[in-house]
């Protein structure tokens, strides 16, 4: 018998048992038997390693904290693999201040794989963000609104968050708590020495002048500006299709709704966990859904602001969230690797996409897409944030694969034409023929920036990009060269637009990003 123990805590009985690996094998399998009497419980122990509860048997998940520690840092290791293809684009301060948050989040990574103690991962944390804020600080900037330091502190959050609950491991020897603290203190001193390097080092020659941008289309009006609409960067933003309401969400566990009429705040919408990354309207608009970073679905009465349902089945933070035209299915993708689809008028978990063992996508799911009818999904992510799957959403059976060699896959829609679909991949948005896997062309591509968000009403003309600073209304019937109808800018410069939406005529659109703020326009389409 192993000498090895896990504590389990029961969400039902709240008692805590500590249990090692065979009494853990031995409730599995005791979970298992139980679950074969209901269809819908056998499902889910199949689908995850659920055991029950030894004081009164209740089904829970279960996930070690090593196979927890190690999805944490695909996580993380995707996040700088994108920062740093990004640092070729990028000079000056702007692109040293990233370069060291991205060797800062290299040291977070190798913390994960190597399962330092949590305090030390903690204490890296503080050290960390110090000694980045303090080179911040030397430029005369706020730190804390500087792009590089809110990305290592985004990066920390999804390494250490959870990471508690599931602290299954002993404690690491003395002396081997020692060598990796004075290996993390080494790297930390590297890293001061190579900026101070860069400081002492003679200023490039004056390059020559750059070749002025295309003159900018016409500007639409500010409506509304909510400044410090959430406490950190906007996640994700949502418009109704009438273009009165607007939702939003971000750094806190809380969806803002917002009246567009009179620019006032008309309620919060409470959830759970530290942030929330993604919010849509469902079907009719009375109801709205939105997840975050505790894998928890939340569907709210937008009139009464009542919970209708909490759906928990996902273990690890939802990007991403599409539904069916009627509002009754909605589908959802996560870092687990995994996408879900679920009913949303009954509150139940219909199917996981990938079949009852595997993943979605390994490493992650970035993007979903559901068509109107709910008869086709499209999941995007991969390692490398590169491939797009086409699913039968009825039996959950794989059709079609694709891959995009742009990479940094963030969003996908269905057009009006069920069989074709947008994918925002990069410098690019792309049409997709979904019945062959294909590419078939393009509707607009950037050189100057990576695009950070995309939206559309499926069936609409109209569709919105987020490029740096800057809100593009595109014209989808447009030639690729002329599709950019309006170029909306208000965003703090130097800051990032994460989030936008659009009404179907395309005469009003909300943004967000990490500038805290939100944002709405009307753009005299």
């Amino acid at each position: 018998m192993s000498d090895k123990k896990w504590q389990i805590k029961c969400p039902q009985c709240r008692r805590t048992t500590q249990l090692n690996a065979d009494e853990l094998g031995a409730r599995h399998l005791i979970g298992a038997m139980a679950a074969l009497q209901d269809p819908a419980n056998a499902r889910r122990t199949l689908e995850d390693y659920t055991i029950a509860c030894p004081r009164c048997d209740a089904l829970q998940p279960f996930e070690p904290r090593s196979e927890y520690r190690r999805r944490k840092a695909l996580a993380v290791s995707r996040r700088v693999e994108r920062l740093v293809a990004e640092l070729d684009s990028l000079s000056g301060a702007e692109r040293d201040f990233l370069a060291m948050a991205g060797k800062c989040g290299t040291i977070a990574l190798q913390m994960l794989e190597t399962d330092m103690p949590l305090e030390n991962l903690f204490d890296c944390e503080d050290q960390m963000l110090s000694a980045l804020g303090d080179e911040i600080r030397k430029d005369d900037t706020d730190p804390k609104r500087h792009r590089a330091w809110r990305w290592l502190q985004e990066t920390f959050a999804i390494a250490c968050s959870g990471i508690g609950e599931r602290d299954d491991l002993p404690a690491a020897p003395a002396d081997e708590v020692e060598e990796k603290r004075a290996a993390f203190l080494h790297s930390m001193e590297e890293l001061r020495q190579e900026q101070r390097s860069q400081a002492a080092a003679p200023a490039p020659a004056a390059s020559a002048p750059a070749r002025s941008a295309p003159a900018a289309q016409a500007q639409g009006r500010l409506r509304f500006h909510f400044k410090l609409a959430h406490d950190n960067n906007v996640e994700a933003v949502a418009i109704s299709r009438d273009g009165r309401i607007g939702l939003s969400v971000g750094w806190n566990h809380f969806v803002r709704v917002w009246d567009l009429e009179s620019g006032r705040e008309l309620q919060q919408l409470q959830a759970d966990g530290s942030f929330l990354t993604s919010v849509i309207f469902l079907g009719d608009e009375t109801r709205v859904a939105a997840a975050g970073n505790s894998g928890a679905l939340w569907i709210w009465e937008l009139s009464s602001g009542r919970v209708v349902h909490c759906l928990r089945k996902h273990s690890f933070t939802i990007f991403s969230l599409a539904a069916s035209a009627d509002g009754r299915l909605l589908l959802s993708g996560s870092g687990d690797g995994t996408a879900r689809l679920w009913d949303a008028n009954k509150g139940s978990h219909e199917r996981k996409f990938g079949g009852f063992f595997g993943k979605t996508h390994d490493g992650g799911v970035a993007a979903v897409a559901l068509s109107r009818d709910g008869a086709w999904a499209l999941t995007g992510g991969g390692e490398r944030a590169d491939t797009v799957k086409v699913w039968d959403a009825s039996n959950g059976q794989l059709a079609k694969t694709a891959h995009f060699p742009e990479r940094a896959l963030k969003a996908i829609f269905f057009m009006s034409e069920r069989w074709k679909a947008i994918v925002q991949a990069g410098y690019k948005l792309r049409v997709l023929d979904v019945t062959e896997g294909k590419v078939i062309g393009s509707i607009a591509e950037t050189k100057e920036d990576c695009f950070d968000a995309f939206q559309m009403v499926p069936g609409g003309q109209w569709a919105v990009a987020a490029l740096g600073t800057e809100v593009c209304v595109i014209d989808l019937s447009a030639a690729p060269a002329s599709c950019i109808r309006r170029r909306l800018r208000g965003h703090e410069q130097g800051r990032s637009v994460y989030a936008c939406a659009i009404t179907p005529t395309g005469g009003r659109v909300i943004s967000g990003g990490n500038d805290c703020a939100v944002m709405v326009w009307d753009t005299g389409l």
